[in-house]
């Protein structure tokens, strides 16, 4: 059977994404012909999110913790 992501791109706090993708999912599965699952981005430890957050006129600060990568058994 295929496989077919629905990806969660949004990081940001407040995000309204993972709601929408939710609701294709639950919409997609009931087509029964793919295998649909949920990829959110947030889950991976993607350099990008380790950026720091820069306000004007305040030093850079971490917007999040360091991620950690994710293993085989993720």
């Amino acid at each position: 059977m295929i496989r077919i992501g629905i990806i969660v791109r949004s990081t940001r706090p407040g995000r309204n994404g993972e709601a929408v993708a939710r609701w294709v999912h639950d919409h997609a599965v009931r087509r029964g012909d793919a295998h649909y699952e949920l990829v959110d981005l947030k889950d991976y430890g993607l350099p990008h999110l380790d950026e720091p957050e820069v306000v004007p006129g305040l030093p850079p600060t971490l917007a999040r913790p360091p991620m950690r990568a994710p293993t085989c058994a993720d």
